[in-house]
């Protein structure tokens, strides 16, 4: 008897439930995620995928950086991009040029101790590179390649020394403009802006009759820039257009050399270059 009112009150209760079974499901869906039907997990998941889109590039502008966050804010979060590599022809100084070829080295004959001797070349090597080539910035790492003979056949201690300095002018027709004018000149660019990288700089007295061979292979890289966006606008006046445009454009690149040696009685200098962008 027990038994038979509790199987009533049971198959009372099933039928309770599958009265109600509709609103109740309809609740339970609502409030618990994990046991989605098929097709609302569809719809929620075309939501989930949906929203970060949406939200994404007013997120990334609001976070993006400044200068004095992280110093050049123009190419954060871009990738390296190469342009390109360049090897100069040497630059020699020595006491007689004879039978020396000048589209393999450019010779300079040195003037007689302890004088110096002061050299300035361009066009050592030159690199085109096409319009859109880097965004930015123009990075580099170079490495200048020394060989010197040091001699002194004098009487007296003398001072030995050899500078010398990548000279790289960038053709950029932006800079064509009359009315931009270079701050090292005070004159139109012209279309072209010259800048100078220092590669060596040595000095050592050198004790009569002594001679010594040196070499060196010292390379620098990139910190600034060659040239970027933000200098040609804090630095040569341009325009944030201008400066925008200006790495829009083909560039040539001309690479060249000076310096000064003394109490030497040979010296070879030439460097190679990759450029590098964003």
């Amino acid at each position: 008897m027990k038994w038979t009112a509790c199987a009533a009150a049971a198959a009372l209760t099933l039928v309770s439930l599958s009265a109600g079974a509709a609103p109740d499901r309809k609740t339970l869906v609502e409030r618990s995620p994990d046991v989605l039907a098929p097709a609302q997990l569809k719809s929620r998941a075309a939501e989930k995928v949906a929203l970060p889109l949406v939200l994404a590039p007013g997120v990334l502008a609001a976070a993006a950086p400044t200068v004095a966050d992280v110093g050049d804010a123009d190419s954060f979060g871009r990738n390296v991009t190469y342009l390109g590599l360049a090897q100069t022809l040497p630059v020699s100084l020595l006491p007689d040029c004879t039978g020396t070829d000048p589209a393999q080295e450019r010779c300079f004959v040195q003037n007689a101790a302890p004088a110096s001797t002061a050299f300035n070349e361009s066009n050592l090597a030159t690199m085109n590179l096409p319009a859109k080539a880097t965004k930015s910035l123009m990075c580099f790492a170079l490495t200048p390649f020394i060989d010197i003979n040091w001699s002194n056949a004098t009487a007296t201690p003398q001072t030995a020394r050899f500078t010398a300095t990548a000279v790289i002018t960038i053709d950029n027709d932006v800079l064509a403009d009359p009315a931009l004018i270079d701050p090292n000149t005070s004159l139109p660019f012209g279309g072209s802006v010259t800048l100078s990288l220092s590669t060596w700089r040595h000095f050592k007295t050198i004790q009569p009759g002594d001679i010594e061979i040196e070499s060196s292979t010292q390379s620098r890289n990139c910190i600034a820039g060659l040239i970027s966006k933000r200098s040609l606008v804090e630095n040569y006046g341009l325009t944030d257009t201008q400066a925008t445009n200006f790495f829009k454009r083909p560039m040539t690149l001309h690479f060249g050399a000076r310096g000064n040696v003394s109490m030497s009685d040979s010296t070879s200098y030439f460097y190679g270059v990759r450029l590098y962008g964003d």
